[in-house]
């Protein structure tokens, strides 16, 4: 059995994470070299760090939390209800490209639109699986 359910920006989501990770190592780094000296206001770079990692998750909840569910039907992105679904005899291509440095599969609809999904194996095995059935997708263009 094909694994057909995914987060749709791992990558990006990971990206950003170790960029808020690494600001709040350097913060915490701050906080306990702050310890040392008579007027301690070292708690602000705490309340910094732990802000940046709610802001994180807060802003970028709609994009973190979102899912890819791809089957024989088409491809179909949801966060709680479907954002969006493309059936495979509306999908024109699926390429290669990146987003933000990261490997990504640009996927066309007849009408234009597109979506960006990470390129994972698992990713590329499903919708190679799944499309089988559509004539107008044969394989995804590598570029």
């Amino acid at each position: 059995m094909i694994k057909n359910k995914f987060y749709k920006n791992l990558f990006q989501s990971l990206s950003f994470l170790s960029i808020v990770m690494i600001l709040v190592f350097i913060l915490f780094v701050g906080f306990i070299c702050s310890i040392n000296y008579e007027n301690n206001n070292g708690w602000i770079l705490l309340v910094i760090a732990a802000s940046l990692v709610v802001f994180y998750f807060i802003i970028g909840f709609y994009w973190i939390f979102q899912k890819v569910i791809i089957n024989e039907e088409g491809i179909e992105i949801r966060l709680k209800k479907t954002i969006i679904k493309y059936v495979w005899n509306e999908i024109t291509s699926v390429e290669e490209t990146t987003i933000m440095k990261n490997p990504a599969l640009r996927i066309k609809n007849i009408n234009g639109s597109e979506i960006h999904l990470d390129k994972r194996k698992s990713i590329v095995r499903a919708i190679e699986y799944y499309s089988k059935a559509n004539s107008n997708l044969t394989k995804i263009d590598r570029q």
